[in-house]
């Protein structure tokens, strides 16, 4: 599949499957095997990690131990692991599921819950040096207190940036103020839930046919607030970014991605990926896939 340059140094490998999580809340069979057959596909180049439940990990080494699931030849399952307040024994099942299919499948990531400031070098400290680790952050009055003890902690950020109910999803300036920062720190984070669709807008928050709507974030609006974020924007530039509904206020070509007269060359493009906005999670990815293809992203 040919896909624009500057799309590609936006987006690729952005989208971290989370099948398991609502509102798909598919089986860990089901989302594998959905991992499994999109990393063959031609839409791969956009596809992530595969995130999964670290109370889940006995039940993926039973699906992973299948025949033709997962071939010492193939390229790695990079996967990332949710962790909950049992950390220190988990990390222990980390370490043995990555010496049990090394060459195969591979925890490259985990992501622990909010925690108070003090408590977050207590988190971080025991996870092995190989390891990508990202603490949740709410966006409150302590924001800050937080980011600076994961930074202190060589971590990383992540933001919850919606989810099934519409008090979930951050208003854009607070979004805008944790982009903002995140930069101030050189703070590289990911971001969780409500981003299925490629711009801001009012979606369906559940897949049920009753579903309540709400104005849900795009994760082309937060790339691009992202990358202004990293350039030295203001929190007023980052929330224009984030609030922008048309898709023709976004030029993607094949040397720049241009946004309201503003230019951002491919080599900016991707080291904001790769240094600061790490990825999205989202519990579906033929949605975005379908998002960028819908308003002719790629």
């Amino acid at each position: 599949m040919t896909v624009l340059p500057s799309t590609r140094a936006l987006l690729e490998h952005a989208v971290d499957y989370a099948g398991t999580f609502p509102p798909a809340a598919l089986s860990l069979q089901n989302a594998v095997a959905n991992y499994a057959r999109e990393r063959q596909g031609p839409d791969a180049w956009l596809l992530g990690r595969l995130v999964v439940p670290a109370g889940s990990l006995d039940e993926l080494d039973a699906e992973l131990a299948q025949e033709g699931r997962v071939a010492p030849s193939s390229s790695e399952y990079e996967l990332s692991v949710i962790m909950s307040a049992d950390a220190r024994a988990q990390l222990a099942r980390v370490g043995a599921f990555n010496q049990r299919w090394r060459g195969g499948a591979r925890i490259v990531s985990v992501e622990f819950p909010p925690a108070e400031p003090a408590d977050i070098p207590g988190l971080v400290n025991p996870v092995d040096n190989s390891l990508e680790t990202f603490v949740e952050v709410p966006i409150d009055d302590h924001l800050d207190e937080r980011l600076d003890a994961i930074s202190r902690a060589g971590a990383a950020a992540k933001v919850r940036t919606g989810g099934t109910v519409p008090a979930a999803i951050p208003t854009p300036p607070a979004l805008a103020r944790f982009l903002h920062s995140c930069a101030a720190r050189d703070l590289a984070f990911k971001a969780t839930a409500g981003l299925h669709h490629a711009l801001r807008s009012c979606y369906s928050l559940t897949y049920e046919r009753d579903s309540s709507t709400a104005v849900m974030h795009g994760f082309v609006n937060v790339s691009v607030a992202a990358a202004r974020a990293r350039s030295g924007a203001s929190v007023a530039n980052i929330t224009e970014a984030l609030t922008e509904s048309s898709v023709s206020a976004f030029h993607f070509g094949r040397e720049s991605l241009v946004y309201r007269g503003s230019t951002t060359g491919l080599q900016d493009l991707a080291s904001t990926r790769r240094l600061f906005f790490r990825s999205f999670g989202s519990c579906s990815f033929r949605e975005p896939v379908e998002e960028l293809a819908r308003l002719q992203l790629v």
